[in-house]
C-alpha cells in the first residue's frame, strides 16, 4: 500500500527535483521500490525500482513513458542471452537424463550456458550502475562506468548478487571437467554451486520485491510480476538442485543424480520461460 502525505520523506534513492510534491511511496527497509509524485505541471508521476533500473521510465497519468531506443536494444541483449544460457542448461540436463551424448558434451553445454548466463548478468549489472539517481533521469549526464558500489539500491543487489552467482557457476561448471575425486568435486565443483545457488536466491528474491513490493510466489496480473516470480521459483529450483547434488557426491545413486538434474532442467526451464517474457517488458 503506498503510504500517504504525512510519512516523513527519508530516502536515498531516487532523488526528484524539490518543488515535486510528494504523494507516497513504496518500500521494504530502506529501499524505495515505488514513488508517487505529482510534477510541476500537476501530472501525477509513478515511479518503479524495476522500470527504473531497465531504462523503462517512469509512468504518468497521461501516456506510458517512452522508451529510449538504446535501452530498449539493451533489454532485448539481455533477454537473448539469458535465452540462450536458459536452453543450453535445459538441452543438458535432458540429454543427462535421457543418456543422448557424452559426458564431456553435456558439461561443455553447462559451461558454455553458463558463460551466456554470466555475460547477461554483466550487461544487466552494467545497466544498473550507469543509471542515474533521479526519477526523471533523461537530463542526467553521467560518465559510463563498468564497476560502482551502490549499497542504497535495490537494483544494486539484484543485479550484483546474481553477477557473482553466474561467476561461481562458471567454476562449477568448468572445475566438473577437471574433478574426479570426491574431494575434489566437493571443493570445485559442489562448493561454487551451493554458493552460486544461495547468491541466485538472494537475487531472486530481490529481484521480486522490485517489482511487487513483497515476497510472493504466484505472479501478479503483470508481465513483470510474471517474469520476476518464475524467475525466483528458477533459483529456487537450483538450490534444490545444488543440495541433491550433495547427495549425489557423498551417497552417489542413479536417483540422487537424476533428481537432481531433473531440477537443473527445471530450473533452466524457468528462467527460459520468464527470459523469454522479458522480450515482451515495455
Amino acid at each position: 500500500k503506498i503510504l500517504g502525505r504525512e510519512e516523513s520523506i527519508s530516502y536515498e534513492f531516487p532523488k526528484h527535483p524539490w518543488e515535486w510534491e510528494y504523494i507516497g511511496r513504496r518500500a521494504i527497509g530502506r529501499f524505495i521500490t515505488e514513488l508517487e509524485l505529482i510534477d510541476e505541471a500537476g501530472r501525477r508521476i509513478l515511479w518503479n525500482a524495476r522500470r527504473h533500473r531497465k531504462g523503462l521510465g517512469a509512468l504518468t497519468d497521461e501516456k506510458r513513458a517512452d522508451t529510449d531506443a538504446s535501452a530498449r536494444s539493451l533489454n532485448r541483449a539481455i533477454a537473448c542471452l539469458f535465452i540462450v544460457g536458459s536452453a543450453l542448461f535445459l538441452w543438458a540436463s535432458i540429454s543427462s537424463l535421457l543418456d543422448l551424448s557424452l559426458p564431456f558434451t553435456q558439461d561443455l553445454f553447462f559451461f558454455i550456458g553458463s558463460l551466456f548466463f554470466t555475460l547477461a548478468a554483466y550487461l544487466q549489472y552494467l545497466q544498473s550502475i550507469n543509471n542515474g539517481e533521479q526519477v526523471a533521469g533523461g537530463s542526467e549526464k553521467l560518465s559510463r562506468r563498468w564497476f560502482a558500489w551502490q549499497p542504497h539500491r535495490m537494483d544494486f543487489w539484484v543485479t550484483t548478487t546474481q553477477l557473482v552467482g553466474t561467476l561461481c557457476f562458471n567454476f562449477n561448471t568448468f572445475d566438473s571437467f577437471i574433478s574426479h575425486t570426491m574431494e575434489e568435486n566437493l571443493l570445485a565443483v559442489w562448493l561454487p554451486d551451493i554458493l552460486g545457488s544461495i547468491l541466485f536466491l538472494i537475487s531472486g528474491f530481490s529481484g521480486v520485491v522490485e517489482f511487487n513490493h513483497r515476497i510472493i510466489f504466484w505472479p501478479g496480473r503483470s508481465l513483470q510480476s510474471s517474469l520476476t516470480v518464475i524467475g525466483l521459483w528458477g533459483c529456487l529450483l537450483f538450490m534444490g538442485s545444488a543440495i541433491l547434488a550433495l547427495m549425489a557426491i557423498l551417497l552417489p545413486t542413479s536417483e540422487s543424480i537424476r533428481f537432481s538434474l531433473l531440477l537443473t532442467g527445471a530450473g533452466g526451464l524457468a528462467f527460459l520461460s520468464s527470459s523469454l517474457l522479458m522480450l515482451f517488458e515495455r
